[in-house]
């Protein structure tokens, strides 16, 4: 009996500290990578996107798009910013918009807004960011449903924040 509850014990604290474990994701062009909850996996989430991770249970979604900024022409955080969230604004019905924020990530400046909507018959919240690091403006878009916010954004507030190009990309 001993043995048993101790053995009971081991796991439940094994499981606890393998959900409370990291991991560092390379986005598929290995020219970026973020850093998420050790329970989220890669999923299929965008066409264009190069960062696609998160876990349906929680449920937690991040996607990551780059921009070489080599090949964009009139181009700057703030325009980037606007125009990625007019393209998300465009798919919801009955948006809410806060922000923006001026913030760091990774290092680099960042724009942040908080926006509520719903899309297809679900509610969601995104916390939409854009980086401007060295080589590439990026899309950070993440999300979940209203009745877990609280819960969950700390989680895509921590992995949006630990965002930065990799070494040696462009």
């Amino acid at each position: 009996m001993r043995l048993a509850m101790t053995l009971v014990l081991l796991l439940s604290t094994a499981g606890i500290h393998a959900q409370g474990a990291e991991k560092t994701m390379l986005a598929s062009d290995g020219k970026t990578q973020i850093t998420v909850p050790g329970h989220w996996t890669e999923l299929e989430l965008n066409d264009v996107a190069e960062i696609e991770l998160g876990h349906a249970e929680d449920p937690a979604y991040l996607i990551v798009i780059n921009e070489l900024k080599e090949d964009l022409f009139g181009w700057n955080i703030e325009k980037h910013s606007r125009v990625t969230l007019g393209g998300l604004l465009g798919t919801l019905s009955f948006p809410t918009v806060e922000g923006p924020r001026a913030i760091k990530v990774g290092g680099s400046p960042a724009v942040q807004y908080e926006v509520a909507g719903a899309l297809e018959g679900q509610k969601i919240v995104y916390i939409h960011t854009t980086v401007d690091g060295p080589n590439y403006l990026s899309q950070i878009l993440a999300w979940t449903i209203p009745s877990q916010v609280e819960k969950i954004r700390p989680q895509l507030i921590k992995a949006v924040s630990s965002f930065r190009e990799a070494k040696g990309s462009q």
